[in-house]
């Protein structure tokens, strides 16, 4: 029988014969694309008896069956297994179904049964769950042997006898074709897929560009002329076959370009079978719509971007321009496009440089995902599931599938989702945050910062938190939780299922950094890998308290900020007891001034402190500072908590807590701020921060400044409906949808505040509404601008009204 390689790239499932029958897509080692299928795997769920009832239970389990007008569900056979359960074995039904659709419907029928204590992993999708149970993960070298058979496809269709994964090599280089389209946009920036066409629609991969257009003007070769506007939707099929891709990428394609051919194709009633297997083009959803393809995994980059790597970026408006300047140190090209419907109409000989922009965003997007395909790959290896899947994830989501699918080595089953009632008592409970040492406020010098590696994920390794180690029999009294609260304890003889996945993934990471740290040219593969492991491990603390988690814990949560305030505070007690003096200290992380010691000293301390610190726990230098400044609470001389800024010696800054790092801020405002920063650290001159500062008021008064400097940029955090009081960015979002572009959770909203009077919502404009001269100076300046700076002069000795005067004043000499 042949043996066939390749690499996961899709999964779907059908039902052939009353019989559920896997898909798997993916490219051959040979280059070709092809599919494997797999009709050996039986869709099941858990049931866990009531004690003495095991006899009746498994009788009534297995003549159960159930018909409605949507078909017959019924229970196959009932096998007794033996699982574990919060890390306790037990044993119970595993309940074998005809159909994965089966399950659910099974489930509900036994809810109200005397017998049944519970049900578990009944929402577990069924492509997922045989991902899990073969041990198959996507994008990874996968072997089958495999036999030929008949099925309408544009792939090779080879049915398995059996598959497996055989080694670590990954997808490196898939072959990915970008889309994006333009739009007929008769008003500006109205957006109505049902009235208006796709005027052009640009594809782009490696080696590939194409703009498909129905309206002939002068071109280059990459322009391709089609009769009309169903034309270019069926040469999209034509194309996406063509080229053949593994992914098919898009920015916001979810949210806008795909469910816009989708209508448009829909208008013709057009079939658009861009699937493998000749299905259409699939959206779902309505205020969260998703894209989907058979056997091309179309991969929104956007959500990606904005959901798991925008956490780390500067940028806070996540368009494509400023996420492609930021990633890939390009922009878009600049066209006047609130031009291009009155160019369609009546000056064809100026839609090529539209052409060219429309390409060129297809490219960014190519660009964008090829940027960050290793941390795509290797979160897909971590956590298990399709790459379709990830790419739309949640942090939250992927780290409980990352549980998930360690629960399988550990036998544990998979926790239930908590009901509404549930979340809603967890969402009352609250547990001690962190300790926090209050800076004074000031510019100081010298300065050197310590902080615990991973501090909580090194703590829950450490000190064996996990749910079924908590209050054991066995260590009762031994070694309590510093709380006050509370009488916790965890086992120091058994170690637990979270604990270990924990110190798993800060072991593996180490490993990994080791690594990196001999080679000259660093793998990007492997400095991803590093990263995703980092960025779970330091998820899995908010995720035991988080309201909606499978596997919650309130007392495994508090017991982890227990240990992370008794830790900081014992350095902090250590510090002062040899004569440090301790600036500030927040979580996991500790300032020392130095005086007259040397860094030598303060890491001859550090090393000391290590040597008693338990398990993987370590604290480490992180940097020195020549200088920083610390600003007071709005009101009071108390210094505010994660609101400072340093300058290392290679005069980097480190900002945390101003306006520079804010959403709702003005661009001018943080540009105004940060050079403010500049100056003061890197120069030590307060003169020239307060000259820059009038400077950039006086441009404001004089409508200097440009439209985008004052232009506030944020996100809608939920419907506008939803919202009990009006702000500007919710004012903002009700003008965007008066004019038809769709508004809800997530959306990116621009606005200006104009002159006039009244409240601050009822003078907001979109940007294209009006010009620079409408912006109100008074608003920017006194809102945005002195507000930003105010606290860093105040610690320099400056007053509010010495900032917009014509007025000199030493004082920073005070300090220095």
């Amino acid at each position: 029988m042949p043996i066939v390689q390749f690499f996961l790239t899709d999964v779907q499932y059908r039902i052939i014969g009353g019989k559920a029958i896997i898909y798997l897509y993916g490219r051959a080692t040979d280059g070709e694309q092809i599919c494997v299928t797999d009709a050996h795997f039986e869709p099941y769920f858990y049931v866990l008896p009531k004690k003495g009832k095991e006899s009746s239970l498994r009788a009534e389990l297995e003549k159960l069956q159930v018909k409605d007008e949507s078909g017959t569900f019924s229970v196959v056979r009932v096998d007794d297994v033996s699982k574990r359960l919060r890390e306790h074995e037990i044993n119970v039904f595993k309940v074998v179904t005809n159909l994965p659709s089966a399950v659910p419907v099974i489930r509900e029928s036994i809810k109200g049964w005397d017998s049944v204590d519970a049900a578990y992993e009944y929402d577990i999708k069924y492509v997922r769950r045989y991902l899990l149970d073969r041990k198959l993960t996507p994008l990874v070298l996968t072997e089958a042997n495999v036999e030929p058979t008949q099925e309408k496809s544009k792939v090779p269709v080879l049915s398995a006898k059996s598959i497996r994964q055989v080694s670590e090599e990954t997808l490196r280089n898939p072959r990915i074709l970008a889309v994006d389209i333009e739009t007929y946009n008769p008003k500006g920036k109205l957006i109505n897929p049902k009235e208006y066409p796709i005027v052009m629609l640009g594809l782009y991969g490696e080696d590939f560009q194409k703009v498909v257009s129905w309206k002939q003007f002068p071109s280059e070769p990459f322009v391709e002329h089609v009769p009309s506007e169903a034309d270019v939707l069926l040469r999209f099929v034509e194309l996406v076959e063509q080229v053949k891709p593994d992914i098919l990428v898009s920015y916001n394609g979810d949210g806008f370009d795909l469910p816009y051919i989708r209508t448009r194709a829909d208008k013709y009633k057009l079939r658009l079978p861009v699937g493998l297997d000749y299905t259409d083009l699939k959206i779902q959803g309505t205020a969260n719509k998703t894209a989907q393809m058979a056997g091309v995994a179309h991969v929104d980059i956007f959500r990606f971007i904005r959901r798991v790597i925008g956490r780390s970026m500067k940028t806070d408006t996540f368009t494509l321009d400023e996420v492609s300047k930021e990633l890939l140190g390009t922009q878009k090209v600049a066209v006047p496009l609130d031009r291009l419907a009155d160019d369609w109409d009546n000056h064809p000989e100026n839609l090529h440089q539209f052409a060219v922009y429309n390409v060129h965003d297809a490219r960014l997007t190519n660009d964008l995902i090829v940027k960050l395909w290793p941390n795509i790959v290797e979160l897909v290896k971590i956590v298990g599931l399709p790459l379709w899947d990830v790419s739309r994830m949640s942090f939250s989501q992927l780290v409980e599938w990352f549980v998930i699918k360690q629960a399988a080595d550990f036998n544990e089953i998979v926790l239930n989702k908590p009901n509404y009632a549930e979340q809603m008592e967890r969402m009352g409970k609250r547990f001690k945050g962190a300790f926090v040492f209050e800076p004074t406020p000031g510019l100081y010098k010298d300065i050197v910062v310590f902080d615990y590696k991973s501090l909580y994920p090194s703590i829950i390794a450490s000190h064996n938190i996990s749910i079924g180690t908590l209050n054991c029999q066995c260590c009762q009294g031994i070694k309590r939780v510093p709380l006050e609260t509370a009488n916790l304890w965890f086992c120091t003889k058994r170690k637990g299922f979270i604990s270990t996945i924990i110190a798993d993934l800060i072991e593996r990471r180490n490993r990994i950094k080791d690594i990196l740290k001999k080679e000259e040219k660093k793998d990007p593969l492997l400095s991803a890998r590093s990263e995703s492991l980092k960025l779970l491990a330091n998820a899995f603390y908010g995720y035991l308290g988080f309201a909606q988690a499978r596997w919650y814990s309130f007392e495994c949560g508090e017991s982890v900020t227990a240990y992370g305030r008794d830790y900081i505070t014992q350095v902090i007690e250590k510090a002062q007891k040899i004569g440090f003096k301790v600036l500030y200290s927040d979580t996991d992380s500790i300032f020392l001034l130095l005086d007259s010691r040397s860094k030598n000293d303060a890491l001859t301390f550090i090393d000391e402190i290590n040597k008693h610190l338990p398990g993987v726990m370590e604290l480490d230098y992180e940097n020195y500072y020549p200088r920083g400044i610390f600003v007071a609470l709005k009101s009071g001389t108390e210094g505010a908590k994660k609101r400072y800024a340093l300058i290392d010696e290679k005069g980097n800054l480190k900002i945390r807590g101003f306006e520079t790092v804010r959403r709702n801020t003005s661009p001018i405002a943080k540009k105004v701020q940060k050079t403010v920063l500049e100056i003061v650290l890197k120069e030590g001159d307060a003169e020239k921060a307060v000259a820059f500062l009038r400077q950039k008021v006086d441009e404001l008064r004089k409508h200097i400044t440009n439209m985008e400097e004052v232009t506030i940029h944020t996100v809608l955090q939920k419907e506008v409906s939803e919202y009990e009081s009006v702000g500007p960015h919710v004012a903002a979002a009700q003008r965007m949808a008066n004019r038809g572009t769709p508004i809800g959770a997530g959306t990116h909203i621009r606005y200006v505040v104009t002159k006039g009077k009244g409240p601050i919502r009822d003078r907001v404009h979109l940007p294209d509404e009006i010009t620079k001269d409408d912006y109100d100076p008074e608003y920017y300046i006194e809102n945005q601008v002195i507000p930003g700076v105010e606290r860093i002069f105040a610690v320099l000795g400056f007053k509010k009204e010495d900032l917009v005067q014509e007025k000199t004043q030493s004082t920073l000499g005070s300090f220095l």
